[in-house]
């Protein structure tokens, strides 16, 4: 029963395997040889067995070949040829290994030499997890089908990237293990950079929805440059009618800006345009303007009113106006200090002054008594013969008083004179009307 054998490699154990497989071989034929003359072959087997005759084929294993001898007591002899194949049929064992699928954050730049770098590694560790009974060092019996191009992605460059590994040991026995590498985008939009924040804006109108528009625009444009991330996405729920009125066309609009990349990670960023009214609203002021006392100065059609009363951010405006009055140089004058006014919705307010002089220029008015002739013995200061002034009248004064005062001058003979009486009237700011009546 002494024949070839073929023996698992088993790495340092290699030689005592042999040298059972001999030893057991030479107690074999001991007891299995015949001899007619010789009937106890103990000692008798002898072998050209020596494990340093190993015929190295791969890795740690190869084949002995052995010659055993048997002889008989009277030194006849055979032999018989046996050869002890170490073998390696087992693949390496990567029960040490820890190689598992891995997941890396996903760059617009980095991915690629990330995936390299990531490939080596598993390359290397591999190279040194690897066990296997007849093959003790597996530098460069690691190999993979990686290839960046094989990325199969899933957003943006992100993706995934499945990579077979095949470890080979000396003697051709392979295992292989499969492993996923995955470029996951799990962080959102960084807007730490961005400088999209609250915005007041002058009112301005029908403009207003142009400025807020652009506003508006403006923002995802500067959103879409700022936000740190692959490539992002910026919408928003702005909407013109969304205006929350404070007063005038003024009033604020909250805006709130979606920033997503391409994985789908979202952030939010909150800004409030304020549509405000700083600006307080024109009008042209009446000229100044001089009356007589005896015109109303609260007739706005005489002394003028205010008709172009305009603001950007208000409706129908109404000016309107307070007086301080001066005393004039006398009684009938006086000075109007009219001040007016005009203020917006927004509470915006434009004062402006027009000076009212109230003037007394017209002289009072009488009828003088008319011219007469008296007797000598009659008395010429007696009113009631000479005639008196009874309608003395001033469009600003009352209750004036005629005065006159008389010029004779001689008649024809002694007892005759003539009388030039002038009789004045005056008004208190001193206009004077003068008539003459002749006696």
């Amino acid at each position: 029963a002494v024949t070839d054998a073929a023996i698992e490699c088993s790495g340092d154990d290699n030689e005592q395997l042999a040298n059972d497989w001999n030893a057991a071989n030479i107690a074999a034929l001991e007891t299995c040889v015949a001899d007619t003359c010789d009937t106890d072959f103990t000692g008798q087997i002898t072998s050209d067995y020596a494990y340093t005759n190993l015929v190295s084929t791969c890795g740690q294993g190869g084949t002995i070949a052995v010659v055993y001898t048997i002889t008989d007591d009277c030194g006849n002899e055979v032999t018989l040829n046996a050869t002890l194949t170490l073998e390696d049929t087992v693949a390496p064992d990567l029960s040490g290994c820890t190689l598992e699928n891995t997941v890396l954050e996903c760059t617009d730049t980095n991915n690629e030499s990330l995936a390299d770098a990531w490939n080596a590694a598993n390359i290397a560790a591999l190279e040194a997890c690897a066990v296997d009974s007849c093959d003790t060092d597996f530098t460069g019996q690691v190999t993979s089908d990686y290839d960046f191009a094989n990325l199969n992605t899933t957003c943006g460059p992100c993706g995934t990237l499945a990579v077979n590994y095949t470890i080979t040991d000396d003697c051709g026995n392979e295992t292989t293990l499969s492993v996923t590498l995955t470029f996951d985008d799990g962080t959102i939009p960084d807007l730490s950079n961005c400088m999209v924040e609250d915005t007041t804006l002058e009112c301005f109108g029908d403009e207003n929805d142009t400025l807020a528009n652009d506003w508006n625009e403006n923002n995802i444009v500067a959103l879409q440059n700022c936000a740190d991330d692959i490539a992002v996405t910026v919408t928003s729920d702005y909407d013109y009618a969304n205006l929350v009125s404070t007063c005038g066309l003024a009033g604020t609009i909250d805006v709130i800006y979606t920033i997503t990349d391409d994985c789908g990670n979202s952030t939010t960023l909150d800004a409030t345009l304020t549509i405000e009214d700083t600006t307080p609203p024109t009008f042209t002021v009446p000229g100044d303007i001089t009356l007589e006392c005896d015109q109303d100065p609260n007739d706005l059609s005489l002394t003028g009113d205010v008709t172009d009363e305009t603001d950007l951010c208000s409706g129908t405006l109404e000016a309107t106006f307070t007086d301080t009055i001066a005393d004039g140089t006398c009684a009938n004058e006086s000075i109007i200090t009219r001040t007016w006014t005009v203020t917006d919705d927004c509470d915006n307010t434009t004062t402006l002054v027009q000076t009212i002089t109230i003037q007394d220029t017209t002289a009072p008015t009488f009828t003088v008594p008319v011219d007469i002739t008296l007797e000598c013995d009659q008395d010429a200061s007696d009113v009631s013969l000479t005639g008196d002034v009874t309608d003395e009248a001033d469009n600003c004064s009352t209750d004036l008083e005629a005065t006159f005062t008389d010029t004779v001058t001689d008649g024809t003979c002694v007892n005759e004179s003539i009388i030039t009486r002038t009789w004045t009237l005056t008004d208190e700011c001193d206009n004077t009307t003068t008539l003459v009546q002749t006696i």
